[in-house]
């Protein structure tokens, strides 16, 4: 990351600090990737940025860094100087909204002219993705444009990136991060029209996801601008959804028409209301019908349910256990997949603000959720977008985090997550994890929170800004990086010092296929006539090597005659495993080529296997960076055709070591 980046990362990570609770340069330097010296330099350049915004930044010799002021000030001071991605988005707000110069947006944004060129680049690109138009002429300027659902879509994408309280928003100039929203806004109702939105949600007991309410609220502001300013979207084929919940999702437009119909009389069209179903999809605020004898709204439909366990089925192979017993992530993965799938057949592109973090953090499970995700789209014949399999990959990690939790939590803490469900409980199990002395009581969206009772709580963790009296409050990102943990870590020790005794964060380096495949864990050109021989010489080979019991082979060669060749990963390869209950000592690898090819009778993959990678594992963890590497080999055809002509253990061990310098980043495209 260049300078300009790092500091802002650097002021991000001092929000949470105080006179008490300060950072050491040491853990800075730890946090941002880079030395100590590299730090003090930083400091001295954002001590002067910070001084010329009125506030202090403390430093004082064996004790650390810190800012002054309430959290409260501290956050709405403004940010640092806009970084690319944040310059982009302007200009692109700029260009919707009437023809500028490059000269006059290069002044509005105190940049250079060569920068504005650079960034117009950026700004092209982004413009096609979203299917608009960057346009210029020679005397005039440069403008954008498109059709009038995909303008909005822009607008909306930009202004739902920040964080909102609507029902503050007339009271005070806000974050830095919504100052585009509020001056597309400043003539418009917004916190009244907001209002009247919440407590519609509220009387139909669907506001339970913050990130999903504020992203309703940016597009029918962004729908109210634009029926003021004459457009209106043109009319589309209706959404054919999978059962009864179409219904209910078209009743609950025509209502939130019929109350917007007080800002404007467009808002009663029906391409408008047909808009106002779109968007409910799109913010992933979805009206499950509730059915006879149930006491819930939200009860799945049997066939979204069964797709759930598919996606569990075709994961499990990557995950190497099996999650079928998952009761909590098959119910919430089928009230996300019911509605994805109609946002798919819809031709909705759904936007996840926390894709790049979770294709970050967890790379590994993004990796097995897309290949799952890919198997699923073949089944029902529509295609996943990458934003969709981050959700996705959300509710996998859920389930990981879930069978890690350890006991004898004794902090008691509230969670405050707005950004649905599926990230709220990976949150939740995330910390449970890693601070294993505290004890969430509970997690609640903000504009619920008024209606809890913090008596009993000892702390707030939020992932949107607070101010709350007599209780400690933490604010966090909803997708927590292990640099944010041991910050998180920092400030709780400090807060119940005397109450707890915080225990240190275990880490542990993952071996991959580098480490684990050695020549004894190799056999070439074995001759196999059943895929069930082949698996059993796969698994010897692990047993030899004292990583697994007889037990586990014989459960791996169960697994497929229980639940069918999932474990055909790509043509030609499969990678039996069993559970890490059935019988494991180590993670370990074992390599089987064929001298002809078996085949598993599969119909989802009929061309038959003659390499087979088995594994063990000895928790949920532990082998995902043998699957991260496994992954590259199998998604690369020239790795596949090496592994085959390679004809001696020495050559292949060879190949691989030479492939994987190469390839040790592997491109999530």
């Amino acid at each position: 990351m260049d300078s300009a980046e790092r500091r802002r990362e650097l002021y991000k990570a001092l929000q949470a600090t105080c006179a008490d609770a300060p950072l050491t340069t040491n853990k800075l330097a730890e946090l941002l990737h880079v030395s100590v010296r590299t730090v003090h330099y930083d400091l001295d350049t954002l001590s002067e940025e910070l001084e010329a915004r009125g506030q202090k930044l403390c430093r004082k010799a064996r004790k650390g860094v810190w800012l002054e002021g309430s959290l409260e000030e501290r956050t709405s001071a403004g940010s640092l100087a806009l970084s690319p991605k944040e310059r982009r988005d302007c200009i692109i707000l700029a260009l919707l909204e009437r023809v500028r110069s490059i000269d006059e947006l290069a002044e509005e944004l105190d940049i250079s002219r060569n920068t504005m060129l650079l960034d117009l680049k950026n700004v092209q690109e982004t413009l096609e993705c979203r299917g608009l138009v960057y346009d210029s002429k020679r005397g005039a300027g440069i403008w954008a444009h498109g059709r009038e659902q995909d303008v909005r879509d822009m607008f909306i994408h930009i202004f739902a990136k920040a964080d909102y309280d609507f029902r503050q928003f007339a009271k005070g100039a806000g974050h830095s991060a919504q100052q585009p929203f509020r001056h597309y806004t400043e003539e418009l109702p917004v916190a009244e029209m907001s209002g009247r939105f919440i407590q519609m949600m509220k009387k139909h007991g669907i506001l339970e996801n913050d990130a999903s309410t504020n992203r309703m609220i940016c597009a029918l502001a962004v729908q109210l601008k634009r029926l003021k300013q004459g457009f209106s979207v043109e009319k589309e084929k209706e959404i054919e959804f999978l059962s009864d919940e179409g219904e209910a999702m078209q009743q609950l437009a025509a209502e939130i028409a019929r109350e917007m119909s007080a800002y404007h009389e467009g808002f009663t069209k029906q391409e408008e209301i047909q808009y106002l179903v779109r968007e409910l999809l799109h913010s992933r605020i979805y009206v499950f019908a509730a059915k006879e004898g149930s006491d819930t709204a939200k009860d799945v439909n049997v066939k979204a349910l069964a797709l759930a366990r598919e996606f569990v089925e075709y994961a499990q192979v990557w995950l190497g256990d099996i999650y079928l017993d998952d009761e909590e992530l098959i119910y919430n993965l089928a009230l996300h997949l019911q509605p994805a799938i109609e946002r798919a057949r819809f031709g909705i592109v759904l936007t996840n603000p926390l894709l790049g973090q979770i294709q970050e953090q967890y790379r590994s499970l993004y990796l097995y959720a897309r290949q799952a995700a890919e198997k699923l789209s073949e089944r029902v014949g529509i295609s996943f977008t990458e934003d969709e399999i981050g959700y996705l990959t959300i509710h996998l990690g859920a389930a990981v985090e879930r069978r890690r939790m350890r006991q004898n939590k004794k902090l008691a803490v509230l969670l405050v997550c707005g950004n649905g469900v599926g990230t709220a409980n990976l949150l939740a199990m995330t910390l449970k994890n890693h601070l294993r002395y505290i004890h969430i009581e509970k997690v609640v969206s903000f504009y619920k929170l008024e209606d809890e009772n913090l008596e009993n709580i000892d702390m707030v963790i939020s992932t949107v800004p607070l101010e709350l009296e007599n209780v400690a409050m933490l604010r966090v990102s909803p997708i927590a990086t292990a640099e944010e943990i041991k910050v998180i870590e920092s400030q709780i020790e400090y807060f119940h010092s005397k109450k707890f005794a915080a225990l240190p964060l275990q880490q542990s380096v993952q071996p991959g296929l580098q480490e684990l495949l050695l020549p004894q864990m190799i056999d070439l050109d074995y001759q196999a006539d059943t895929w069930e021989q082949a698996v059993r010489r796969a698994g010897s080979l692990l047993l030899e090597a004292g990583a697994v019991s007889g037990h586990y082979v014989d459960r791996m060669v169960s697994c497929v005659k229980e639940m069918g060749p999932y474990i055909v990963v790509c043509p030609g390869v499969a990678m039996p495993h069993a559970r890490y209950e059935d019988g494991v000592s180590k993670v370990a690898v074992s390599f089987l080529r064929l001298s002809r090819p078996v085949s598993f009778g599969t119909d989802r993959d009929p061309r038959p296997v003659d390499m087979l990678f088995a594994f063990s594992t000895t928790d949920e963890k532990a082998h995902l960076r043998l699957l991260e590497d496994l992954w590259s080999i199998f998604s690369d055809e020239q790795a596949l055709k090496r592994l085959h002509a390679s004809h001696s253990k020495e050559k292949i061990l060879s190949y691989l070591r030479e492939w994987q310098d190469n390839t040790r980043d592997v491109k999530i495209c």
